[in-house]
């Protein structure tokens, strides 16, 4: 499955959280208020080796860390790679590592969670389709959300609360956690640059340092974006000297030293962001100062 973002885990040695257990709260509420689940107080009951949900007010608890959200972040990967891969030969194992995932993760084993989540959506990638789609899984920071964008081939299929729904070829949906699948929306498109024009030579006054400027980029507005992300870079060199981020539709660059410029310019929004627009290209020179004589009597 070309394209598609197979997440791999590090786990740490670091100590797990702890959470003491308040006055007549559950063990589901405190689930519910350290991992936002009320669900994972089975996990909370493996974790902490209790034989019940019975739980005594003031027990120190241990809560997962971090290698919780990496075992969620490959299994919403994995369940996505094979959602949108009903239609195509993918083995039965895929299914079988998902199955074994999600119960090494309600029994807090995420390590195992995450080894079994990856084995399954390699499983899919390895399947070869001649209409097999090209599209990302982008999952939040929290675990909390997932991205999923389709950049070419038939559409993919997001399940999330019971719903399916279909992504077709230049859209992309986002899916937050406990909530079904919204509408897809359409992409992003690249901004046109249109300011200044390519590979225009452009005249300025020198400073004290001998740098050049100011020179201001313009683009045309694109339907949906909330804001435009600017980079300027020396030609011949993949480093970036500017980059600005911007809700209107110019940028002001600082001064800069004569040469050969490129610069490219993507829309921000909702519905994620898009590729970067065609390079334009423009060389900043020195203006000469024009010195004129006139005649005096001293001559």
């Amino acid at each position: 499955m070309k394209a598609a973002l197979l997440l791999l885990t590090w786990l740490g040695a670091a100590p797990p959280d702890t959470v003491v257990v308040g006055p007549n709260e559950s063990l589901r509420q405190v689930a519910e208020r350290t991992l936002g689940d009320p669900k994972a107080a089975e996990e909370l009951q493996s974790l902490n080796g209790l034989s019940s949900e019975v739980v005594s007010a003031g027990t120190r608890l241990k809560v997962p860390g971090h290698e919780r959200v990496l075992a969620q972040k490959a299994m919403e990967t994995a369940r996505t790679l094979l959602a949108s891969a009903k239609d195509t030969n993918v083995p039965p194992e895929a299914s079988a590592h998902l199955q074994d995932a999600e119960t090494h993760f309600r029994g807090a084993r995420y390590a195992q969670a995450s080894e079994a989540a990856n084995t399954a959506g390699k499983l899919v990638a390895a399947v070869r389709s001649p209409q097999s789609s090209a599209f990302s899984v982008e999952v939040g920071d929290s675990g909390d959300s997932t991205t999923v964008t389709v950049k070419q081939g038939p559409p993919v299929r997001v399940e999330a609360e019971g719903v399916t729904q279909p992504v077709a070829k230049g859209e992309a949906v986002r899916v937050d956690k406990g909530r079904p699948p919204p509408v897809p929306t359409p992409l992003l498109v690249a901004p046109a640059p249109a300011q200044p024009e390519n590979a225009a030579k452009l005249k300025r006054r020198p400073d004290g340092d001998g740098h050049l400027g100011p020179v201001k980029l313009t683009w045309a507005a694109v339907s949906g974006a909330e804001r435009y992300e600017v980079e300027v870079s020396r030609e011949q060199e993949q480093r970036a000297v500017f980059t600005q981020t911007v809700t209107t539709l110019e940028a002001k660059l600082p001064v800069l030293p004569a040469g050969r410029y490129r610069w490219t310019v993507r829309a921000q929004g909702a519905a994620g962001r898009s590729e970067p627009s065609a390079p334009r290209h423009f060389e900043l020179v020195p203006e000469r100062l024009k010195l004129e004589v006139k005649k005096g009597q001293w001559q």
